[in-house]
């Protein structure tokens, strides 16, 4: 009995070769013909009655069984760990589970091994369209208002009990679609946007994977949307946070039909919109100009944090998370007076203390006030503003 791999692949625009399978092949075949495709199924004329079988994404009572099955070893206490962290699709469990058992041979298997498998079925799966972020920062370094900090508590509360709310408690049925979860980051630049999307991946054991949009956007027609299917349908597979930076260059306004390219540019956004709403996996999104992006999207957001510019304590708080325990540091620095002097965001912040630092160990001095004032007093001026 022939089985048809990921048949969408061979789909095109004016379908040409699913036309040679139907046409030709199939009717070579006398008995049955297995076929899997992805979530888009194909419209194929077959020369035979065709039955469709649906396969939905498994429970989490099911994804521990293929935990504690494709490790081999473990408790089920530890299997449900897996599931609730790391709730992959059953083949994902799999070649995951073969990763880790190859890496640590014949010693014991630690969670290292494990984490380390499913890092490289994710890289396989999502490497051709977006890269694995790595987080060093912690949260000690973020200086946001309470209130914000409650958003991004709820947010991940969100993620930790999906299981609950939409298994358990039965509001997956009554949602329907929109289950994932897709927040809005928005604010000028430097702000911390893309470094609070890392903390939450750290902070709830997942991996982050930052999009190409430059490896999304094709010019060739129906390029595009397949390429986020693929992307979609990776990081559902494999539960990767997606954050796309920018996002308004992707997820822009429509615009009246005026040419042909408009009218596939709607295409394109007309596609995100309905697949951020069936998507099941979480989705960050940053934007220096959220006014470019489409409202529909505001919508379909399980969160819109807008990140404000900090006022001169909570810069003053910035400047002193910034600089490392380790670095020499002169006593008699007066960060409040640093906060208020230069109306900086993190990010120049940032870029300020490391030109400090620079000259101060080329020196051989400790980081003096003096080295933050003259680093500070050049960011400043390089972002077209005189300091008091």
């Amino acid at each position: 009995m022939p089985l048809l791999c990921n048949i969408d692949a061979l789909d095109d625009e004016k379908g040409e070769r699913l036309a040679i399978v139907a046409n030709e092949f199939a009717p070579l075949i006398e008995g049955n013909i297995l076929v899997t495709c992805g979530v888009q199924r194909p419209k194929i004329e077959w020369d035979r009655p065709v039955i469709v079988i649906e396969m939905g994404q498994p429970t989490h009572e099911q994804r521990a069984r293929l935990w504690h099955e494709a490790l081999g070893q473990g408790t089920e206490e530890d299997a449900n760990k897996l599931a609730n962290r790391y709730p992959l699709a059953p083949a994902l469990i799999v070649r995951a589970a073969e990763a880790a058992k190859a890496r640590c041979g014949e010693r014991a298997m630690e969670a290292t091994d494990i984490y380390a498998g499913i890092q490289a079925v994710l890289d396989d799966r999502l490497g051709a369209f977006a890269k694995r972020v790595t987080v060093t920062q912690t949260w000690d370094d973020v200086v946001l208002p309470p209130d914000q900090i409650e958003s991004i508590v709820e947010l991940m509360a969100r993620v930790r009990g999906r299981h609950k709310v939409y298994e358990q408690w039965g509001f997956g049925a009554k949602v329907g679609k929109g289950l994932g979860v897709s927040a809005l980051f928005s604010g000028p630049p430097g702000t911390g946007k893309t470094m609070v999307a890392g903390l939450i991946a750290k902070e709830l054991g997942l991996e982050l994977y930052q999009v190409d949009i430059s490896k999304i956007v094709s010019k060739y027609i129906g390029e595009t949307e397949k390429n986020l299917a693929s992307l979609f349908d990776a990081a559902e597979a494999g539960h990767a946070i997606l954050l796309f930076d920018e996002a308004d260059s992707l997820f822009g306004k429509r615009t009246d039909v005026k040419s042909s390219n408009d009218r596939y540019a709607n295409f394109e956004t007309n596609y995100l919109l309905q697949r951020l709403e069936t998507f099941t996996g979480i989705c960050l999104l940053t934007s220096n100009h959220e006014s470019n992006m489409d409202p529909a999207f505001q919508r379909r957001l399980s969160l819109h944090l807008r990140f404000e510019l900090p006022d001169a304590d909570e810069r003053a708080k910035l400047w002193q998370a910034v600089l490392p325990a380790g670095a020499p540091i002169a006593r008699t620095i007066d960060f409040a007076a640093l906060g208020r002097r230069y109306a900086m965001s993190g990010g120049y912040i940032k870029n300020a203390a490391l030109r400090a630092a620079f000259v101060a160990a080329d020196k051989g001095e400790a980081i003096s006030a003096a080295h933050l004032d003259r680093a500070a007093r050049v960011e400043y001026e390089g972002m077209g503003k005189l300091a008091a």
